[in-house]
């Protein structure tokens, strides 16, 4: 259920390739000004979050959607992935922003899905081998929907985004992917443009 939401956050790439910039960094900016008052109202208990509590109850019980230490003073991973998405079209030209949060948002789904069902190889923690590679394996596949990111760029963007979201701490990953993966494809296409 948590990892479905991660689908509606596939709104953050598109609004990048829909709108021009500073509109897209304007409406992230509003989407972290409302995460961010969300947060607040959800960790201090205040009044509004009664009415709020009665919308998202689900997400609070056992097995639910906010993990326990994000109820204890964290801020949910929704915090980590507006922030990251917001960074990412900040810093980064328009489809590699788009690939590069993109990474993050369907390859986190399918390395928690394949690392939780199939993953008995540890790297850290509760990230596996067999989630690294079903990470690996769409983000690549990315890459075949991005024509405007030269192959060898996403190609190496992908590795990297993957590694990184291996070795990344749970809440960070959402933050960290991105922004590296987004900077070495970035890199690499001021440095290397010829790559095909």
């Amino acid at each position: 259920m948590r990892k479905a939401t991660h689908f509606g956050a596939l709104l953050i790439p598109l609004c990048y390739i829909v709108l021009p910039k500073p509109w897209a960094i304007g409406f992230m900016s509003l989407a972290m000004v409302v995460n961010i008052d969300f947060e607040i109202v959800r960790l201090l208990k205040l009044r509004p979050w009664q009415y709020f509590k009665w919308v998202v109850g689900g997400m609070i019980r056992p097995g639910g959607m906010i993990r326990p230490k994000e109820k204890n003073g964290n801020f949910t991973g929704a915090f980590y992935i507006i922030l990251g998405g917001l960074a990412t079209i900040i810093f980064f030209p328009r489809y590699i922003a788009f690939t590069a949060i993109t990474f993050e948002i369907l390859g986190d789904v399918a390395s928690a899905m394949i690392g939780r069902r199939y993953g008995k190889h540890f790297i850290r923690r509760t990230k596996t081998i067999e989630g690294a590679l079903g990470f690996l394996v769409v983000a690549l596949l990315i890459i075949l929907l991005v024509p405007k990111v030269p192959y060898t760029v996403g190609i190496i963007g992908a590795i990297v985004a993957t590694i990184v979201e291996s070795v990344s701490i749970h809440r960070d990953d959402n933050l960290t992917v991105p922004l590296i993966s987004g900077l070495v494809m970035h890199l690499l296409v001021i440095m290397f443009p010829m790559l095909p």
